[in-house]
């Protein structure tokens, strides 16, 4: 009742459906994810959300996905501990990553194989802004935006040579440091940003080191610019496994000791680089851009369990992405067209042994290729003066070569070839100064990833086995209202999703698979409302529906059934008050409702995954030159978790991941 009454006091003056921070920049704020070229949020008809470099200084969320969590139809999740969370938009559950594409400068960071996006190796003072988009992407970008789109954009080189340095301390002996230096002369400028992290965390063997670089050199040439990006990134980490919770044996560790672990031994590494060149030149026709990029990760990752299984991965991604914006009139209106293409190489290459001493003889070594040729094109029309109408179309041809070099057998190789379609047809009219209606009709897609058509004990024998899968489709329609006055920003939308061969991981069975049809519908609204210039509040809801069509598996009918781990209903609140000139407070609380254990296809397990409430606060001081902040998350020590996987062969029994409890950060910084 306490906490309740504090929580009802901080945010009582919240009487809008709004979202965050992100919601209070200004209306001709600058955007590139919607038409893959600079222009301002009033002259596309996709709504943008942006997420500024002012809103991240100020939030008391401490990673990305945290303060993406902010946002409405965003869910995180986590298993390992780390500051990586899993993203999901729109209620896809386990396969979030896999349905929500994130881009870095235009680039995408999602990878071929399971994994999370690794966020802490983008330095939080290298961002300009964040641009969301959800449920939008695919015809522009690509696979996997399915549920939306995440653009986070860094800064570029700014006037004269200027710099900010920081250093932190908070609970479980974190430390953290970063350093951002830019500088530039009449046609050439860099910035470079250096940062680390350096924590033991909540959970018994769960040290996560962590190290980044970003740098932008850019200079002028010809009628535009032309830059060089690169960025490297390490990362060493313990994994702490499950806490375990068994009422027949009367096992609950989450109560007698979720800070525990239960894989002592394991661990994992990291290490990525990235460089990209590029040009924006502006001519007579419009204008051009173009990037020639190349990424490549390591990593390594031992799990002592079972005998021990240690995982050997190297992976690469060559890209070329040119493009040009053509504008032209038409009947009298005036209209941009976007056309591109997206041409980009993956290899892969896994081996897998039962510990690093036995690499030279592996068990199992996975060699993957996976080649798309894409080609784009998307026009914007204004039809009269407050109408915009946007049509877009994608093709994209995709190889894909798979085999256990290890096991001869022919059921441990496989190819693929297919053409993968997408497209988009949105409209934005305005009613009058400050109210407008949109609405978005349109074809996503994804492929595969490795891990999931590549199964090591999936043979006749218990060997190795590649099964591919058909690309997954989803045609998706949403309708909605947009309200933006000088002091107020709403907007409410309706959608749906109806899906054909969604890739997922079937408990009932114990495999990858095509799905038969699902669904999901739900409802988003978000705004934010500024009483003064010394207060905003914010507020984001979001209520998902997640089923199954129809489908029988494992002899299991699930038709009706609601998708594991998509809670039905999500509410964050958002406060900023500024105390003095030089003394700030924000705050955010956020409400996660049940939602079905992972496993739980069936929807028999008879209990679901608790709600959970948590509140972060955060207090800054600017002093000259200096910045001194003060935090503190999960303020109220709510013992919650994020993700929990039901036993499928014993009722009431399962594995949980405890989430951090009460901790607090200090943080200093200098500008120069």
């Amino acid at each position: 009742m306490h906490q309740k009454l504090i929580i009802i006091a901080l945010f009582g003056a919240i009487t809008l459906p709004t979202v965050s921070f992100a919601e209070t920049a200004s209306l001709d704020e600058v955007v590139v994810t919607a038409t893959r070229f600079a222009t301002t949020s009033e002259n596309t008809a996709v709504n943008v959300t942006v997420i500024t470099a002012a809103d991240i200084e100020k939030s008391a969320a401490k990673t990305l996905p945290s303060l993406l969590a902010q946002h409405v139809g965003i869910q995180v999740r986590s298993t390992d501990g780390t500051p990586d969370l899993a993203v999901d938009m729109r209620g896809f559950g386990m396969t979030g990553n896999q349905n929500t594409l994130v881009l870095l400068d235009g680039q995408p960071l999602n990878d071929i194989e399971l994994t999370s996006i690794h966020w802490s190796a983008i330095p939080l003072d290298s961002i300009e802004r964040i641009e969301i988009v959800n449920g939008s992407g695919a015809v522009l970008y690509g696979g996997g935006a399915s549920g939306g789109t995440i653009h986070i954009v860094t800064k570029h080189p700014g006037k004269g040579v200027h710099g900010i340095a920081s250093v932190g301390a908070g609970s479980y002996g974190a430390k953290e440091w970063q350093l951002a230096l830019s500088g530039s002369g009449e046609r050439l400028g860099m910035r470079i940003t250096a940062s680390g992290l350096d924590t033991a965390n909540y959970r018994a063997n769960n040290n996560v080191t962590q190290n980044n670089l970003e740098a932008d050199i850019r200079g002028d040439v010809g009628q535009g610019d032309a830059f060089v990006k690169f960025g490297a990134d390490n990362q060493t980490i313990r994994y702490p496994g499950n806490r375990s919770v068994n009422p027949n044996t009367g096992v609950n560790q989450l109560l007698t000791d979720p800070r525990g672990t239960a894989t002592p031994l394991d661990y994992g590494t990291r290490n990525g680089v990235h460089v990209s060149l590029g040009t924006a030149q502006q001519f007579e026709f419009g204008e051009f851009a173009g990037e020639l990029s190349y990424r490549d990760t390591k990593r390594t990752a031992y799990f002592a369990a079972f005998g021990g299984a240690y995982l050997d991965t190297a992976l690469n991604l060559l890209s070329f992405t040119p493009r040009i914006k053509v504008p032209y009139q038409l009947g009298g209106a005036a209209n941009e067209l976007t056309v591109g293409m997206d041409l980009s190489n993956w290899n892969y290459d896994s081996s897998r042994s039962s510990a690093p001493a036995n690499m030279g003889t592996p068990t199992t070594k996975i060699l993957a290729g996976q080649s798309d040729r894409a080609l784009y094109l998307q026009n914007v029309n204004q039809l009269g003066a407050d109408t915009k109408l946007t049509l877009g179309a994608r093709s994209q041809r995709v190889s894909y070569q798979a085999r256990d070099a290890v096991n001869p057998a022919a059921y441990a190789s496989a190819n693929q070839v297919r053409t993968a379609n997408a497209y988009e047809l949105g409209l934005r009219h305005n009613l009058n100064q400050t109210l407008a209606v949109f609405g978005r009709i349109g074809r996503s897609f994804r492929i595969a990833t490795v891990d999931e058509i590549f199964a090591q004990y999936g043979g006749p024998f218990f060997d190795s086995k590649v099964t591919m899968l058909e690309p997954q489709t989803s045609q998706d329609s949403e309708l909605g209202l947009d309200y933006k006055s000088a002091k107020d920003k709403i907007r409410a939308t309706l959608y749906q999703m109806n899906l054909n061969n969604e890739i997922h991981y079937n408990a009932l069975t114990f495999t990858n698979m095509n799905l038969s049809p699902t669904r999901r519908y739900g409802l988003e609204l978000e705004g934010t409302h500024a009483y003064s210039d010394s207060v905003e509040v914010g507020a984001a809801y979001s209520y998902t529906v997640a089923k199954f069509s129809n489908g029988t598996y494992g002899g299991i009918n699930v038709s009706g059934n609601n998708i594991p781990l998509v809670p039905r209903q999500r509410l964050a609140l958002s406060t900023a008050l500024k105390l003095t000139e030089k003394t700030s407070l924000s705050g955010s609380a956020m409400y996660v409702g049940q939602q079905h254990f992972d496993n739980d296809q069936a929807n028999t397990f008879g209990q679901k995954m608790p709600a959970y409430t948590t509140v972060d606060m955060k207090l800054t001081h600017r002093e000259g030159a200096w910045q001194l902040a003060a935090a503190v998350n999960n303020l109220f020590n709510r013992q919650y978790y994020t993700y929990a996987v039901s036993s499928t062969f014993t009722p009431g029994v399962y594995n949980a991941y405890p989430m951090q409890g009460r901790n607090f950060s200090l943080n200093a910084s200098y500008q120069f």
